[in-house]
């Protein structure tokens, strides 16, 4: 299979958010998980092969246990976050942490890679992540010469597309400490190593406690980096430890400076964590920052000021709500008159409320989310919320969708969501109607 093809059958997949740069009409924009900060991951690609059988892969590469990560394509690179079981860099051993990758589209052939070991010191209760061999669950953003993800130990990185390859470029030149490389004070580097150019820990920067893992990817608007910071719940599932943390923080691109933050105080209404990726459109001629909430809730917020109007250690702005839409009915969240528990993995239930994980997609001026909880809570009641870009009025709701972690994919007026029990639905994008229902099995 020639590489356009292949480009073509992985966008297809949704595996790739653009293949190079004569795929993207804005040459400028960032290479990114659904090819557009919508995201809505639908391919514009024709003539594919409707049978594999018989095909043989161009190349293979073992990623390792478990994969969550969505690689990204740009100018026959390809970037992919995986664990750490398979680890081949000398002096570096495998500890259930990560690796961010980068590959030659063309051969598979690795042309550098960072891993990210695991945390040992500090990483006590009530911390209660990064613990299930999950690695990096970012997927990676590209834009120009560098390289963005949010790693696993609770962390925004900003790399060099060429690795060490260049050189170790500052400000940040302490990558054999990073990696944990045996004996660092006499180690050196390798050209393939990955380069880190800059990194904000959302553990000493926010004092934010990361629960199961760091799950998001990030959102770059301009010159600003949207992130969401994974706070959640302690080790015990008992209380959350700091709700005054941030769930959603702004960055400077160039810098990693922290811009900005919510101050809707999600924190104190979480229910478990914070794993939904945020998103943005523009409405109204102006532009509108979406977030799933892991209270439920669907935020939408204006983007801080432009970086050139901020002065350099000036306070950090809050994020302005334009508005905000409980994802979740009421019935889901009180019965006579008291609190419906939420499930937990020791205790779980179909009833009671849910956080909105899958990432918000805007389409057409409205923003679409669904609930739903970690795969060991087990199946229980979802929503599927169709709401007015604008305003945040619910347009529609849909609660034939159960628990979802899924991210809606939007075409010729249907959309698309697969929910925890196993069914594929299709939508009446508009009215909300559902089209059919495929039980998975």
């Amino acid at each position: 299979m020639k590489a356009a093809a292949l480009r073509s059958l992985l966008l297809s997949l949704g595996l790739v958010v653009s293949g190079g740069d004569d795929s993207r009409a804005d040459s400028a924009a960032p290479f990114r998980w659904g090819g557009s900060s919508s995201p809505n991951s639908v391919s514009s690609a024709r003539g594919l092969p409707t049978d594999l059988e018989g095909r043989e892969p161009m190349w293979a590469l073992r990623l390792g246990t478990h994969q969550y990560s969505i690689p990204t394509v740009d100018r026959g690179r390809i970037y992919i976050g995986i664990n750490d079981t398979a680890i081949e860099r000398s002096g570096v051993p495998s500890t259930g942490g990560g690796i961010l990758m980068c590959l030659d589209q063309a051969t598979g052939r690795m042309l550098w890679q960072l891993p990210s070991p695991r945390y040992f010191d500090g990483v006590k209760e009530p911390y209660h992540y990064n613990q299930w061999k999950c690695g990096f669950c970012s997927g990676p953003v590209v834009d120009g010469d560098r390289v963005y993800a949010v790693g696993g130990r609770g962390e925004v990185l900003c790399l060099d597309r060429e690795g060490q390859a260049n050189g170790n470029d500052g400000p940040f030149l302490d990558e054999l400490e990073y990696m944990q490389v045996e004996n660092a004070a006499e180690a050196a580097l390798l050209p393939a190593d990955g380069d880190i150019i800059w990194r904000f820990d959302f553990l000493k920067e926010l004092d934010a406690v990361p629960h199961d893992v760091c799950g998001s990817t990030l959102l770059l608007a301009g010159d600003f980096l949207y992130a969401c910071t994974s706070n959640g719940v302690d080790g015990k599932h008992a209380y959350m430890p700091r709700p005054d943390a941030p769930s959603l923080v702004v960055l400077d691109k160039r810098t990693g400076r922290l811009v900005a933050r919510e101050g809707e105080k999600i924190g104190h209404r979480t229910l478990h964590g914070q794993w939904s990726s945020p998103s943005c459109g523009v409405v109204g001629g102006r532009m509108l920052i979406f977030f799933g909430g892991g209270d439920g809730i669907l935020y939408a917020f204006e983007p801080p000021r432009p970086a050139g109007e901020a002065v350099e250690g000036a306070a950090v702005q809050i994020l302005r709500k334009v508005w905000s839409c409980d994802c979740n009915p009421e019935e889901y969240r009180v019965r006579d008159g008291q609190p419906i528990p939420y499930s937990r993995h020791n205790r779980k239930r179909e009833d009671g409320p849910s956080e909105i994980i899958g990432t918000p997609v805007f389409h057409e001026g409205r923003v679409y989310a669904a609930i739903g909880q970690s795969p060991l809570h087990g199946p229980g009641r979802g929503q599927l919320s169709c709401v007015d870009a604008a305003t945040g009025g619910k347009i529609w709701a849909s609660r034939l969708v159960d628990r979802s972690l899924a991210t809606v994919s939007i075409a010729g007026g249907l959309l698309y969501i697969a929910d925890f029990s196993g069914n594929l639905h299709c939508f009446d994008a508009a009215s909300g109607e559902r089209c059919w229902v495929h039980e998975l099995g």
